[in-house]
């Protein structure tokens, strides 16, 4: 399915607006969403992996 082009300058101003604030509402959150996947995933290897870390650091 197809979506239609933008027609009017209206709909053009409306499309770059949510662009705009979906850049600005996604790019703080990828941080976090790193830390997030980071912190699981030293979990699970920590976990698993017989004298891994030494949390002294």
């Amino acid at each position: 399915m197809a979506l239609p082009k933008p027609t009017t300058a209206l709909e053009v101003a409306a499309i770059v607006a949510g662009a705009f604030v979906a850049l600005i509402v996604v790019v703080p959150l990828v941080p976090l969403l790193l830390d997030l996947a980071v912190g699981i995933f030293r979990g699970f290897f920590d976990a698993i992996v017989p004298g891994g870390r030494t949390y002294a650091d």
